[in-house]
């Protein structure tokens, strides 16, 4: 790994503005539930298998999550990977999407709604955990951060 403004560069070699990404954080879930893509193994098999995923969706993908994310991907030992349009909301911050209005496209409404998403209620971003109850044992390994097109065709993350 090297250093960009003092910062631990992951995934050498993806396609980005530093040719890896720079922006993220470990052990915590910086995401929101708009547009929800889940992505598990063998698709995704690393880190980098998931950022590349967003990358790939770069006109609808604005962060990404590697973490456990069900009791079966914590038996299995894959993290999964989950896409979204939207960051973790502040506590204070509520939105409800209406589903059934026309202007809310290309959101995922079917699983939105089956995940329980709506409205998607803000708070302090999570922990990611390794244990089959997703809420005990942290784990420092998940990571989720960003990811930005710029307006001049680059890419950061």
């Amino acid at each position: 790994m090297s250093n960009h403004s003092g910062l631990a560069l992951i995934c050498p070699g993806l396609k980005t503005q530093d040719r890896g990404c720079i922006r993220y954080t470990r052990g915590f879930d910086i995401t929101g539930v708009v547009t929800e893509v889940d992505l598990s193994f063998p698709q995704i098999q690393t880190e980098c298998d998931c950022i590349q995923a967003c990358l790939n969706r770069s006109t609808t993908c604005a962060n990404y999550v590697y973490k456990f994310s069900t009791p079966e991907s914590v038996t299995s030992g894959h993290r999964t990977c989950t896409l979204y349009s939207d960051f973790n909301l502040p506590a204070n911050v509520t939105l409800q999407f209406d589903l059934k209005n026309c202007n809310n496209t290309e959101i995922n409404a079917a699983q939105i709604v089956a995940n329980g998403n709506n409205p998607h209620m803000g708070g302090p971003v999570p922990h990611a955990f390794k244990d089959a109850n997703l809420n005990t044992t942290f784990d420092p390994d998940a990571v989720s951060g960003p990811v930005w097109a710029l307006a001049d065709g680059q890419i950061q993350c």
